[in-house]
């Protein structure tokens, strides 16, 4: 956070002299307002390229296990270009070595997700994927199983809304059975 800042106030001042070099190039003074529009056009401009680019810098930041299945996008007042364009803040992530199977329901698979959040910390998310019947749902405190191991309790999404999910644990699921 205090490289975000610093980096702002490094871009504001390098707009202050690019309208600097630029009058004493030409010869003239530049207008007093040129230099606080330059100084905000470049904080404005760093601060929206961070904004855009934090999710392809965090994800190819993970280790190659893990792989990118849901982004959560969003707009806000105070930013009304994300209206056009909704900035992504904060991802999950599938941990390919996690999924594990219940014997008693061999396509209902366990899994790990890391859900990584801008400027917070990541947390692990554990989630059931019924590749069977196309649903998934997130475990929490709440969730309660039968003796089975099987969820009773839980609320569970549609999986074909979360296609990426979907390919990477069933679409995995037949050549996993052969390996294990």
């Amino acid at each position: 956070m205090f490289i975000h800042l610093l980096t702002t106030f490094a871009m504001g001042a390098i707009g202050a002299l690019i309208v600097y070099v630029v009058a004493r190039t030409i010869g003239t003074k530049a207008p007093g307002v040129a230099y606080p529009v330059a100084i905000a056009v470049g904080m404005l401009s760093y601060s929206i390229y961070d904004e855009y680019s934090w999710l392809d810098r965090a994800a190819s930041a993970m280790p190659t296990r893990f792989t990118l299945v849901r982004t959560y996008a969003t707009s806000m007042p105070y930013q009304p270009w994300t209206y056009l364009i909704p900035r992504t803040y904060k991802f999950d992530a599938l941990d390919l070595r996690s999924p594990r199977s219940n014997p008693a329901a061999p396509k209902m698979l366990l899994v790990q997700l890391l859900r990584v959040t801008r400027n917070t910390s990541s947390t692990t998310i554990n989630a059931i994927v019924d590749c069977a019947k196309n649903r998934f749902t997130e475990v929490n405190a709440k969730t309660k199983f039968a003796e089975t191991g099987l969820p009773i309790n839980a609320t569970w999404d549609r999986l074909c809304e979360h296609k990426a999910l979907s390919d990477a644990v069933c679409g995995e699921t037949k050549t996993r059975a052969k390996v294990e």
